[in-house]
């Protein structure tokens, strides 16, 4: 059986290279700095991703996110609502989730069902790189999203990445990132690995809050449906010392991206 795939990777706060750019801005690396923060999400987004099939998806998501010297590590694990046809898969699981995967049936019956998402483990390394934010992470897709629901792969997906932002001064950075993915082989379907990048910049509107415009490409993992492009718009709001609000955006460039896609976030550091 072919099918069409999509590939999306939804990074947490802690892990983004313009946010990182920004302590890098205020503060000077430590080897023996450390922070915790606590982050939870809701994510909406919308579309037919070029499948001819409306599909609505909600997600809302709960993680840790930890810095201990150059090391970053996150975890998070979501819970799904969608709306989408009968043989169309949903998994909003997290660094390179699938939030689609459907076969190449003709079937446009709407359903809709909801449970845990799959969860995910990711990682970084800050490289000691003057005046750069710089980074080298991984990250891994588990499978703890139903398959017999159309929530998950069934299958654990890989993933590694680079990222680069540079301060400019100003509070204007802009910032890089590439990654590959392995995917996971579901049963009846036939995917291919898959390459993403983003690129933006990032500019300081006032004291604890800024904003980014991005450019986001991501291979589809199916010969069958269009590469996702897409341009972002994202607000960090500083509430304190220890509490962010992120605020994200993004309209579909391509047939194969969702139309839009509505995100907020905050996370507590302790």
């Amino acid at each position: 059986m072919t099918a069409v795939f999509l590939a999306a990777a939804m990074l947490p706060i802690a892990l983004q290279p313009a946010a990182h750019a920004q302590e890098l801005e205020t503060r000077p690396s430590a080897p023996d700095d450390q922070a915790t923060e606590v982050f939870a999400g809701v994510d909406y987004q919308q579309g037919d991703y070029g499948a001819g099939a409306k599909v609505e998806t909600m997600s809302t998501s709960v993680g840790v996110a930890a810095r201990t010297g150059r090391v970053r590590l996150a975890a998070a694990v979501p819970y799904l609502r969608t709306t989408a046809p009968v043989d169309v898969v949903v998994s909003q699981g997290g660094v390179f989730g699938t939030p689609l995967l459907a076969d190449d049936g003709n079937q446009t019956v709407r359903t809709r069902r909801e449970g845990l998402g799959d969860a995910t483990l990711q990682a970084a390394y800050d490289l000691p790189v003057a005046g750069f934010a710089a980074s080298l992470g991984g990250g891994l897709k588990l499978p703890t999203a139903s398959r017999a629901k159309g929530l998950g792969t069934g299958k654990v997906d890989y993933a590694v990445n680079a990222q680069l932002a540079h301060p400019l001064g100003n509070g204007v950075t802009p910032f890089a990132s590439v990654g590959y993915s392995i995917l996971g082989k579901p049963d009846d379907f036939t995917v291919r690995n898959t390459l993403s990048a983003t690129a933006g910049t990032r500019a300081a509107l006032s004291a604890g809050t800024s904003a980014a415009l991005s450019y986001s490409y991501e291979q589809s993992a199916s010969q069958n449906l269009a590469d996702r492009q897409s341009i972002g718009l994202g607000l960090g709001v500083a509430l304190g010392r220890k509490l962010q609000l992120g605020f994200q955006g993004e309209a579909g460039l391509s047939r194969g991206a969702p139309d839009m896609k509505l995100g907020l976030q905050i996370g507590a550091g302790f």
